[in-house]
């Protein structure tokens, strides 16, 4: 806070003895800005009481001398023992300055704190009583009030003064008067601060609701009243009639004025139109233009904003050599099973009513598997989406949405990057390797057998692939790292070393750096991939039945170890990071 703005020369000032000390600048600078002729209230002073000394009126300041300083004429001068010497400005005195010149003193015309700012002195006039500060908040909706103690037995402000100065603001919303009295009263016994005290409040607008999609296909499925952003996330494969009503196009809504604390209206934000993109084989119905109708007998395929209907080719039988392998844009529907050696791989969802044997099924969204998938462990279903089958033996699947088995995993190797339900309460997990991103849910994991079975959650697998890579890239790199180094040593055993083999052996030195720099470098990835797999995560593995030994559950890397049969156990990481059934 800057308590003057005049400049002063060193030229004219002149020497005073100051019979107080002045606050010092770090203090002086937390004292509020004040008007001339009013007074800043102590407590509003962010500094120690102890640090505020209040000068008394009519006490002696200072003197100014021109050889030795005399003793105060006034005998109750505030005085520390030792004389203090300080330059003033002579032209310090103004009406502000609350200081009055007495004989050969300069004494104090108002209680207040003494300070000096570019060698000039100013008493600035303090309130021991309490006090009130009444806030708005930016918006005009709310109000807040600031309640300041008091010095001693001094008064604060009554319930009165600070509903009047509510009031004097032109708020005309009700003023919690009940709560400003209990502040009130704890700022009188306790003698703190209370900030912040939320007394009053307008009434805030209604928004107005933006334009929504009403789904009308019979797959609703709870999704009534579905706004835009939601309904996309209707099962694609959702089967439509040329003229069929898809779906209804609601208007926005204004919503309802506020009033803010001055009894002003406060407009609301009216919601937006919803805007929406008919794709192929989708228009607007002639009778009724919010309606939105299939002009073709297929498919709906909803993208966020976007509806169109688009056929799905199905093959009424098999996968084997009379159909071949399928690769295409779209969607797939078996109503046969896939046969070994053969390929399925589609953009979108692919259905198979049968089973799939070790074949390569590749989707670009969900995979359902009604059959079951079972082999000699050379199929594998690798998904964008989710996955969902009857059971799974020896097989891979890969799924980066979630897995659903509605039997049992029998050996297989199963990589999720969200979670793996088993659904049912005979599901079971035995042998193999499953590892989901969120949570495992099975009703019995392991066997009577003891049979190694591994599962593991919390960490997406793609990660822990990209270390196993990683590592082996490492091994190959030290590898040529240690031919350089051998090299790079019989050149060093050499006595002497003609040109060529110079310029061989600078090459070899920039080799030799590449390979570290390279080495360092997935060492460090590795190490950002391990810290990210090993950050404590809410994941948990949920078993509702049997838990053998011989299952190794993981949490983040850390492990359980099962010893001994237990039952209806959920797997958690615990505060200390390590595996624990609750």
């Amino acid at each position: 806070m800057s308590i003057f703005n005049q400049k002063t020369t060193k030229q004219n000032l002149q020497k005073a003895e100051l019979f107080v000390k002045p606050i010092d600048d770090e203090i002086a600078q937390k004292i509020p800005a004040f008007i001339p002729g009013s007074k800043i209230y102590l407590t509003r002073i962010e500094a120690p009481i102890e640090k505020l000394k209040v000068i008394k009126k009519t006490d002696p300041i200072f003197r100014y001398f021109v050889e030795e300083p005399e003793k105060p004429e006034n005998e109750n001068a505030q005085s520390n023992g030792s004389k203090i010497i300080f330059e003033i400005n002579p032209d310090f005195h103004d009406d502000n300055s609350n200081i009055e010149q007495r004989g050969k003193d300069y004494i104090a015309l108002e209680d207040g704190l003494f300070v000096i700012e570019n060698h000039r002195p100013k008493i600035i006039p303090i309130s021991l009583h309490g006090s009130a500060e009444v806030k708005i908040s930016d918006d005009a909706m709310k109000v807040f009030v600031d309640i300041y103690p008091s010095v001693g037995d001094n008064p604060i402000p009554s319930l009165g003064d600070i509903v009047n100065k509510i009031l004097s603001l032109g708020v005309t919303e009700e003023i919690n008067n009940s709560l400003i009295l209990e502040k009130l009263e704890s700022v009188k016994v306790n003698k703190k601060k209370i900030s912040n005290i939320f007394v009053a409040e307008g009434k805030y607008p209604v928004n107005g609701m933006d334009g929504w999609l009403e789904n009308c296909t019979k797959n609703k499925e709870k999704m009534e009243n579905l706004n835009c952003d939601e309904f996309h996330k209707i099962n694609p494969v959702i089967s439509v009639k040329d003229g069929e009503t898809i779906a209804i196009i609601h208007p926005p809504t204004n919503g309802e004025d506020g009033i803010n604390i001055f009894g002003k209206k406060v407009p609301p934000i009216a919601g937006k139109e919803l805007k929406i993109k008919l794709g192929a084989n989708i228009k607007f119905s002639e009778d009724d233009e919010r309606k939105i109708t299939a002009s073709l007998d297929g498919f709906l395929d909803l993208k966020e904003s976007s509806i169109s209907i688009t056929d799905t080719f199905t093959i009424n039988g098999d996968i084997d050599f009379k159909s071949g392998n399928i690769i295409s844009k779209g969607s797939l529907k078996v109503k046969g099973n896939v046969n070994n050696e053969f390929t399925l791989n589609l953009t979108k969802d692919i259905e198979i009513d049968g089973y799939v044997g070790d074949a390569n099924i590749v989707a670009g969204e969900n995979v359902i598997v009604h059959g079951g998938f079972l082999g000699k462990g050379n199929g594998i279903i690798n998904a964008v989406g989710d996955v969902e089958v009857k059971f799974v033996e020896n097989q891979k699947i890969f799924s980066r949405g979630s897995l659903t088995i509605l039997k049992e995993a029998l050996n297989a190797q199963l990589f999720v990057k969200s979670k793996i339900t088993c659904k049912g309460n005979k599901t079971v997990i035995v042998g193999g390797h499953s590892i989901a991103g969120d949570f495992l849910d099975v009703y019995s994991l392991g066997n009577s057998s003891e049979s190694e079975t591994i599962v593991e959650v919390g960490f997406d697998y793609l990660k822990r692939n990209s270390i196993m890579d990683n590592k082996h890239k490492q091994t190959e790199l030290r590898k040529k790292l240690e031919e350089v180094d051998k090299v790079l040593f019989e050149f060093a055993q050499m006595k002497r070393l003609n040109d060529q083999c110079k310029e061989k052996v600078k090459i070899l030195v920039a080799e030799h750096k590449t390979y570290l720099a390279e080495i360092e470098n997935i060492k460090q990835q590795n190490l950002k991939l391990t810290n990210e797999i090993y950050v404590p995560t809410s994941s948990k593995v949920s078993v509702n039945g049997m838990i053998y030994p011989g299952v190794k559950i993981g949490i983040n890397g850390r492990f359980f170890e099962v010893k001994e049969p237990m039952r209806s156990k959920t797997f958690v990481l615990s505060a200390d990071n390590e595996v624990i059934a609750v």
